[in-house]
């Protein structure tokens, strides 16, 4: 009788070890899903931030030069100038467009209307310099437009916990 009592015991403690042991497993793997979902929704962000100014750095090369070569006064005169303001008005244009190819990915569906304000933000931007390059060339309003795009996308990485940083700078070099 010892022996089966002794033997029932063993039996519990086990059979009890083994519902924890599974217990913990059950929450160890919850707790490895959700570790993963949080660095892959920031590196699916970040991968999506950079290619931002990666789209737009494809095709306003002829703007940025206008910009360098004005913030250094060193425009050219007449004909020149006229060609090269001809230029940055179609790289403005063109990358006022660039953003509409570039895919909103699933993970930010939550922010999908933040972000195509962001892109409307940029995209007026843009438009706004080549009205500008028209004129005196004054790209301080379009500058502060963007700046509007810069604030949705810094509030979304300071979410996630990523650093802020300026699109504007990236494409303006």
């Amino acid at each position: 009788m010892k022996k089966l009592l002794l033997l029932g015991a063993t039996a519990a403690l086990f059979l009890g070890a083994c519902g924890e042991e599974s217990t913990t497993e059950e929450k160890t793997t919850a707790s490895t899903e959700s570790t993963e979902k949080a660095p892959d929704a920031k590196k699916e962000l970040m991968s999506f931030y950079m290619s931002i100014p990666q789209a737009i750095n494809a095709v306003d090369a002829d703007l940025n030069a206008f910009e360098t070569a004005q913030a250094k006064e060193t425009l050219p005169e007449g004909d020149d100038l006229a060609t090269m303001k001809e230029a940055a008005i179609a790289s403005a244009k063109e990358a006022g467009t660039a953003v509409d190819g570039i895919e909103i990915p699933e993970t930010l569906a939550d922010h999908k209307a933040d972000i195509e304000g962001a892109f409307a933000s940029i995209k007026e931007s843009y438009s706004m310099k080549a009205d500008e390059l028209a004129k005196e060339a004054s790209f301080e309003a379009a500058n502060a437009k963007f700046v509007e795009a810069d604030e949705v996308f810094n509030k979304m990485l300071k979410d996630q916990g990523l650093a802020p940083s300026s699109i504007l700078n990236e494409v303006s070099n």
